[in-house]
């Protein structure tokens, strides 16, 4: 390839960042790029040869596109499993790991052949358990294991397929061979970011990616669709099946919402599930949807509460009796999490001679177990050069013994001991110039009709050192595309625009009730936050200007707004409704950035983007965009409070926007748009009904403060082009239809939406929250403004009305929750309701 082809071409200005002549590293481990005399490798040489030929200003502008398009895409991991924690960055290097055509063919047989061996370990331990009887494997390395779950033994998964899905840790020893260090069985990872990666690789080096012979991996992901539908009733136009998450909390939560958008399976959580007579249903806003595969992200041992762990809150109860009765396929099966035993792979190479007649085509990164009498002599002859490991547990959980021969001699089961691992090494950029890393491959195996199907790439991991490699530091460990070369051409091919043909038209949009649950709450809180910046954002602006306090005559009305609702303290007996300057300023930035505060703004857009995580699979990229943008809202010290509240104010408005134009008029959309239509009734009732007595007491001022907070002021000029009036300014914001801001407007499409949510049957008469619609609406309508007049009458009558609306709406709220989302259980949201509001 030409340099333009990998990175822009070099000016005359810059010196090379690295001679293609030069060894990154020498030594013992194997270097990907270079030969031991310092040759670039063939398959190396044009990568090499770009990189020497571009500045370093044009690798970093390279390196720069690439982190801010994963950023753009929201590819995180959460270090700490806590959704409130933000997540750490996924780490993609722009330099990918080519794979020459012959060595991946190697590869791809040995991966093909371990695949089948694991399968049959598994069929056979989970059925007639004969390698027990025969030998091939210890009793202690399967009962005593907690990873061989004893219920599930007797179940004939769906196909008769025990492995489903497949992944292994790969790298190269020192001679250039691949030796496989781990095998995953359970819910193996990582193929959301190896398709992450391949997505921004791609875009960044188009032109050379489009012109390069590189296998595709849409291909890969074809065949993984179609060996799960295989496994459908036949005849059934859209086969039940879900992607199984354990939620936002999951660390890998970015990977499960791209594995759902991009295979097109519903992203489901534990309380989605339902098993009813032996069968597994989706539980969505209309009735009960069945479920024929569950492509499960859950561990083993936390599937079923009733089976297994009956502390788990991710599980299924009941989950295992229907994969008994084989009403349910899962990938993989419950159980499968056996073949990540640390100890199997000393077992490996004669199971594959007594099972397949053949010799393991890679093997296993060197391993002995402790409970047979040839592996312990070894490990304890050369305790000193070996590394000891748990042979059963995770080896997270596993701490070295204080005396290691004691503690082999009293449960020689428990330990093993393997060789130290040596990775090769690959280039990496740092960010000043090009370095080695060393690297692991994570490859993926899907199952076939014909037995099974090996990606054509996936996931390189690198780190600068062995422990941090292995032990999973992921804030340390980087990523890197695998490009597997063809020595043919490679079809353009891709699944962006969808796995299958659609065998009927279909409008349906019901969608899971903990779906909706979120979508109302997205709505309600983005309308909380606009509405209190807006209103932070009026006193901001009067406050920044040259005018004293007391010469700003609307500000002890837009205080009394917030003080109102609880967002700035009362002052004190006998105290001053004006504080001090600098007293007032420490107060408002207590309401935009306090953490402890559940009325501050960083609260409610912390609340914005925890609801958006919730449902981040029915959000457009455009829509996850502009709430990536509300991430590090006041992070560090507010040097212009009016700026950060514009910024902050124009994401929310962008999300709006593409919420209203991008997402088809269903039920997701719905809820969402009643959420926000509920929240500025809400808010609009209690702003007029707390501000009402200062308005009678000075109109003209408080009137415009009051319209530029509900954003109407532009209206009402147009409309009028004369002074304040409260009776047409109530008219507005009350009984205007036309006004999106107004009260009538709210109520108006709520009682729309009522009208268009599904019914569990033909009904003569509306529910009581259709009802309450239809009342509230006509109670706006009936309403009569004339004469109005603050000078005349204090208008008692319409803080009545305010008031009731406000306590209607409130109900109307419990009541949507009742009927239609209380097929979940109380989201934290409901655990937060005070008597008047939701904070």
């Amino acid at each position: 390839m030409t340099d333009s082809q990998m990175i822009p071409s070099a000016g005359p200005e810059a010196p090379a960042a690295i001679p293609p002549e030069t060894p990154v590293m020498t030594g013992s481990n194997y270097n990907e790029a270079y030969t031991d005399s310092g040759t670039p490798r063939a398959h190396w040489q044009s990568i090499l040869s770009a990189l020497s030929s571009a500045t370093e200003r044009q690798l970093k502008k390279s390196q720069d596109r690439v982190r801010r398009m994963r950023h753009v895409d929201g590819a995180t991991f959460n270090l700490f499993d806590d959704a409130g924690t933000q997540g750490v960055p996924w780490e993609l290097e722009m330099i990918p790991l080519p794979i020459p055509a012959g060595e991946w063919a190697a590869l791809e047989a040995g991966l093909l052949q371990r695949a089948h061996l694991l399968e049959v370990i598994l069929a056979d331990i989970y059925g007639p358990r004969k390698l027990l009887a025969d030998g091939g494997l210890p009793p202690a390395l399967v009962f005593s294991n907690p990873r061989f779950l004893r219920p599930c033994h007797g179940i004939q998964p769906l196909g008769n397929r025990f492995l489903t899905f497949y992944a292994a840790d790969i790298y190269r020893a020192s001679d250039g061979g691949f030796r496989v260090l781990r095998d995953f069985g359970g819910n193996p990872e990582g193929m959301g970011y190896a398709l992450e990666n391949r997505i921004v690789i791609s875009r960044v080096f188009s032109e050379r990616y489009h012109q390069a012979q590189i296998k595709r991996l849409a291909p890969f992901f074809q065949t993984f669709h179609r060996s799960m539908t295989q496994r459908t009733p036949p005849g059934k136009g859209d086969p039940g099946i879900v992607l199984l998450s354990p939620g936002p909390d999951s660390r890998i939560y970015f990977e499960h919402a791209l594995l759902s958008r991009y295979m097109g399976y519903p992203l489901v959580e534990s309380q989605d599930l339902t098993v009813r007579n032996g069968r597994v249903f989706l539980k969505k806003l209309a009735g009960l949807e069945p479920v024929e595969i569950i492509f499960r992200h859950i561990p083993d041992e936390n599937s079923d509460p009733f089976a297994l762990r009956s502390d788990t809150v991710t599980g299924v109860a009941g989950l295992l009796q229907a994969a008994r009765e084989r009403n349910i396929g899962m990938v993989n099966p419950v159980g499968s999490g056996f073949l990540e035993t640390p100890a199997l792979p000393a077992f490996l190479p004669g199971l594959c001679q007594s099972l397949l007649g053949e010799d393991l085509k890679i093997p296993s990164h060197p391993t002995w177990w402790c409970g047979t009498e040839t592996g312990r002599s070894h490990v304890l002859a050369n305790l000193g050069e070996l590394q000891l490991a748990a042979a059963l547990e995770r080896p997270e959980s596993f701490s070295l013994p204080p005396d290691p021969v004691a503690a082999i001699h009293a449960a020689p089961h428990a330990f093993m001991a393997s060789d130290r691992v040596r990775p090769s090494v690959s280039p990496a950029w740092n960010g000043t110039g090009v370095h080695s890393r060393l690297t692991l491959l994570r490859v993926f195996v899907c199952a076939t009709e014909q037995g099974f199907a090996v990606m054509p790439g996936g996931l390189a991991i690198t780190a600068d050192d062995v422990v941090t490699l292995l032990g999973g530091c992921r804030e340390r460990l980087r990523s890197k595309d695998i490009w597997v070369l063809s020595d043919r051409p490679v079809e353009p091919f891709s699944l962006l625009s969808g796995l299958q043909t659609a065998t009927e038209f279909s409008r349906s949009s019901d969608l899971p009730s903990r779906v909706a649950d979120h979508l109302l709450w997205l709505g309600r809180y983005m309308e909380r936050a606009e509405s209190l910046i807006r209103l932070l954002r009026s006193v901001f602006r009067r406050i920044s200007g040259e005018a004293r306090l007391q010469d700003i005559p609307e500000l002890p009305f837009l205080l009394g707004l917030l003080r109102k609702q609880h967002y700035l303290p009362q002052p004190g007996k006998g105290g001053s409704l004006l504080p001090r300057f600098r007293e007032l300023t420490a107060q408002l930035t207590s309401v935009l950035q306090s953490p402890d505060s559940t009325e501050s703004v960083s609260f409610i857009l912390k609340q914005v983007r925890e609801a958006a995580r919730n449902v981040r699979d029915r959000l457009s990229l455009d829509s996850w965009r502009a709430i990536n943008r509300l991430e590090n809202f006041a992070d560090g010290p507010m040097e212009d409070p009016i700026e950060l509240l514009d910024d902050t104010l124009f994401a929310l408005n962008a999300f709006s926007g593409f919420s209203m134009e991008s997402m088809t008029r269903g039920l997701g959309w719905r809820f969402m748009d009643m959420g926000r239509r509920v929240e500025r009734a809400i808010g609009l009732t209690g702003l007029l009904r707390n501000g009402l007595p200062q308005i009678c007491r000075e109109s003209r001022n408080t009137l415009e403060a009051l319209l530029e907070v509900t954003q109407s002021i532009m209206t009402y000029r147009a409309r009028y082009r004369t002074t304040f009036q409260l009776a047409p300014v109530l008219d507005l914001l009350i009984m205007d239809e036309t006004n999106p801001k107004s009260l009538a407007f709210q109520c108006k499409q709520l009682a729309d939406h009522m009208d268009k949510l599904p019914r569990q049957n033909d009904r003569r008469f509306g529910t009581h929250e259709e009802r309450m619609a239809l009342k509230m609406l006509t109670s706006v309508r009936l309403l009569d403004l004339t004469g109005l007049d603050c000078r005349k009458t204090e208008p008692d009558s319409l803080a009545v009305f305010l008031e009731t609306m406000e306590n209607q709406l409130l109900e109307f709220a419990q009541l949507i929750n009742a009927h239609y989302l209380s097929r979940v259980p109380a989201t934290p949201h409901f655990a937060l309701m005070s008597d008047e509001r939701i904070p």
